[in-house]
């Protein structure tokens, strides 16, 4: 059973509400290391998960190919990332952590942890849980609406075309 439109527009509401407030307290907090952006990180911890292409890492953020070459080159030039051959394709390049890299990923990891177990203090384990449990839903369903998303919207652009075309 759908969720009344009324509990949808509240979600919504209630959802940009806590992204400008992540975008706000993201701007303020201090950085873990003086030279990477948070806009970064997302980069490094996926490559937790073993080397990867340019392309494959901004498939895996949701980003631009080219934003995430920027961010790569600079985590590389802070000894973060190292650029390895791909054994596939001797032409390209994958990314790979490097133990400064890896020890950056713990120390967020665990910054984050504490802030996140602080302003949670009154919560219980069990509601922590039922959070994440429904948060990780949450998520599963967005990534999965989203190719169905970017599709309605390049077709809704082509249609503007198509009909700002025929006008002239």
């Amino acid at each position: 059973m759908a969720i009344s439109h009324e509990a949808a527009n509240q979600l919504g509401t209630d959802l940009v509400r806590v992204m400008k407030l992540f975008h706000t307290m993201r701007q303020h907090a201090p950085r873990l290391h003086p030279a990477v952006d948070a806009t970064a990180y997302p980069v490094l911890f996926t490559l937790e998960s073993g080397p990867k292409r340019v392309s494959t890492l901004a498939e895996c953020v949701h980003s631009d190919v080219s934003t995430v070459s920027r961010q790569a080159s600079m985590l590389a030039q802070h000894d973060l990332v190292e650029k390895l051959p791909d054994p596939d394709d001797r032409r390209a390049a994958m990314l790979s952590l490097t133990p400064a890299g890896t020890a950056l990923i713990d120390r967020l990891r665990t910054q984050r942890g504490e802030w996140f177990r602080s302003m949670l203090q009154d919560w219980s384990e069990t509601e922590a849980e039922q959070f994440t449990a429904q948060l990780d839903r949450f998520a599963g369903a967005l990534e999965s609406s989203r190719d169905q998303m970017i599709k309605h919207f390049a077709d809704a652009m082509s249609g503007v075309h198509t009909t700002a075309s025929k006008e002239q």
